[in-house]
């Protein structure tokens, strides 16, 4: 995975490990590589950010992607960091909010612009556990069928 991989350098900077539960042979989706790829980034850096307070226990990210039950394929960015303060739950999302002391607010908020233009949603909620997990669905790409001089052709 492309993200793991430029992401990397920084979880070990902030001591924390990546894991991986990748679904095996998921659809294609639909959507701009790179914007995809821009989200899960921004999700994971988030991710390592929330966790810079968490001491006595393992700071882990993990990225999951599974199947959901309506065919969207979901990707869950989940940490063991502090959790999302409740009065901040419905405000995540919204443009130049932050929790940050030098944030802008602006990353989640391009994130939630990102998935939408893919005809998905991005939803956040805290663990059972400790931590929080953000996660995205799209929509799978369907074949087009094209019928051409009897013939029936699958793209």
């Amino acid at each position: 995975m492309d993200v793991v991989r430029l992401v990397q350098l920084e979880a070990f900077r902030h001591g924390a490990s990546l894991r991986l539960e990748l679904a095996p042979a998921l659809p294609l989706v639909r959507g701009d590589r790179v914007q995809l790829q821009q989200v899960t980034i921004n999700l994971v850096l988030n991710a390592l950010q929330a966790m810079a307070s968490v001491t006595g226990r393992p700071r882990i990210v993990l990225i999951r992607s599974q199947r959901h039950d309506d065919g969207r394929v979901v990707v869950a960015v989940a940490d063991t960091g502090m959790g999302i303060e409740a009065k901040h739950v419905d405000k995540l999302f919204q443009a130049f909010f932050t929790t940050k002391s030098s944030g802008m607010g602006m990353g989640l908020s391009i994130c939630r612009s990102i998935i939408e233009a893919h005809g998905g949603q991005v939803l956040a909620a805290n663990n059972p556990g400790p931590g929080a997990t953000f996660q995205f669905t799209f929509a799978v790409k369907r074949a087009r069928v094209v019928v051409t001089d009897c013939a029936v052709n699958s793209r």
